[in-house]
């Protein structure tokens, strides 16, 4: 069986500024394993680059990896060698394409999920400060009953003020996300102000490697606020441990979880915690949406919006409408490349 290593350039409608910086153009990659597909989206903010993703996969061994049972998909996933996350996700993926393809279901089946149970998806708004730029943005996204707003700009009064125009505009349900910019003092003077919005959840007001600051932040907090949810604090369960008690929830990726496996894990963990769970995104083509989408049905919250944001897009996979996420019932992940979807209709 052959494997290949695709590196890819994903191009964005427009630049999509957060609190870590701008970004015109993100750097993926995706493994094939004969008719399989997966992908991984190294973030430079995490240490991940995309060289680095390719040299893992392509020193893998499709044989080895499958051994004598191509069906024995724990023993595959326990054969991968230790290596970046990015990486790891994208083989894993792979992996559990080929799976439910061998088996001829589609992947969430196999799982006993049915997607109609998903939550809906946000759309993301990135970071203005142009009132009339940002006014657009709402209205274009129209139809979408959850709106995530970006923040950090390193101006918590400009951060109020976005947050303000937004909720004028829109009854759109509002989700905040700061991206780890606000120190513990600011988070905890502006959260309950932020709070008086209507906002259906917080994520990651503070810089993301000091796990108890959640802790100090939690005891500066009153108690009646929309949860609180860590996404960079996040990146392996011994995290999710550390927090309980402090975040009210945490946003997988599996990117950065290192595939569907470990987020599969990382849910059940969080559940025995009674912590919410969001599943979440970097940039990522189809490939990955898509395998998200599958785990969808195991979460509270949805922000699986990244390929609306893409210039183009190498594959079709799930499709995200109104917020809602529909999967195919074809086998697998049910994404197909876009060349061949075209000439298919």
């Amino acid at each position: 069986m052959q494997l290949t290593v695709e590196p890819i350039t994903l191009h964005l409608r427009t630049p999509f500024r957060i609190a870590h910086g701008t970004s015109t153009t993100r750097q993926n990659v995706l493994v094939h394993l004969a008719d399989s597909v997966g992908e991984g989206a190294p973030v430079p903010y995490y240490g991940y680059s995309q060289a680095e993703a390719v040299a893992y996969l392509q020193s893998l061994d499709p044989h080895a990896l499958l051994g004598d049972d191509p069906l024995a998909l724990e023993e595959s996933l326990d054969r991968l060698p230790p290596g970046p996350a990015p990486a790891r996700a994208a083989i894993d993926i792979a992996l559990h394409d080929h799976w439910a393809r061998q088996l001829g279901q589609p992947l969430y089946r196999l799982w006993g999920l049915n997607p109609l149970h998903a939550p809906l998806s946000c759309f993301t708004l990135s970071i203005t400060r142009d009132e009339d730029e940002l006014r657009r943005r709402v209205q274009a996204a129209e139809g979408f009953p959850i709106l995530k707003l970006k923040l950090g700009t390193g101006d918590l009064g400009a951060d109020e003020a976005i947050v303000r125009l937004v909720r004028q505009e829109t009854d759109a349900q509002l989700g905040i996300d700061a991206n780890s910019a606000w120190s513990v003092s600011e988070a905890a003077s502006i959260i309950p102000r932020l709070a008086d919005y209507r906002l259906l959840f917080i994520e990651q007001p503070i810089p993301r490697d000091d796990i108890e600051d959640w802790h100090r932040l939690r005891r500066r907090l009153p108690h009646d606020l929309p949860p609180l949810l860590a996404d960079e604090s996040v990146r392996l369960p011994a995290d999710i441990l550390a927090l309980a008690g402090a975040a009210d929830g945490i946003n997988i990726k599996l990117t950065k979880a290192g595939g569907l496996r470990e987020a599969r894990r990382m849910i059940a963990l969080a559940r025995t915690l009674d912590m919410q769970v969001m599943l979440g995104c970097m940039i990522e083509s189809s490939v990955g949406i898509t395998a998200a989408a599958h785990l969808a049905p195991l979460a509270d919250f949805a922000d699986l919006d990244s390929t609306l944001h893409l210039a183009s897009d190498p594959y079709v996979g799930v499709k995200v409408e109104g917020g809602r996420l529909y999967l195919s019932q074809a086998s697998g992940l049910g994404v197909v490349r876009r060349s061949l979807a075209t000439s298919a209709t």
